[in-house]
């Protein structure tokens, strides 16, 4: 265990079709960020697919298959965020795993998980 505590915002993708490609396609339309990360909005989200239920580095928990879409909304001790902040980041996030999810046949769902490094 670390002395980090994070809080991630993370949209959970799961794809109908093969998980690999999806998110292939997925990145062939997204604008990417710093190191070929997902930008929406103004934010740069990380993206892995899951390889079991549980994402050892990140100590985020999905089922396998599923693709995650996440960033850090806070780092550490003492940082916080707005709810206004926090609510803006989870409507940009949704608008676009809507339209995602409409092109790329998959379901997806949004929420906040923590981490400890």
């Amino acid at each position: 265990m670390g002395t980090h505590p994070n809080v991630i915002l993370l949209c959970t993708l799961t794809p109908q079709g093969l998980s690999r490609k999806t998110r292939k396609d997925i990145l062939a339309e997204t604008d990417t960020g710093e190191d070929d990360d997902i930008k929406i909005g103004n934010i740069n989200y990380h993206h892995e697919i899951m390889e079991s239920d549980y994402h050892e580095s990140w100590q985020i928990s999905a089922r396998e298959g599923d693709i995650i879409v996440f960033s850090l909304v806070t780092y550490g001790y003492g940082e916080s965020i707005d709810w206004e902040n926090l609510l803006q980041k989870k409507e940009d996030l949704e608008a676009w795993a809507v339209g995602v999810c409409e092109r790329h046949h998959c379901q997806y769902k949004i929420s906040v998980t923590a981490n400890y490094w």
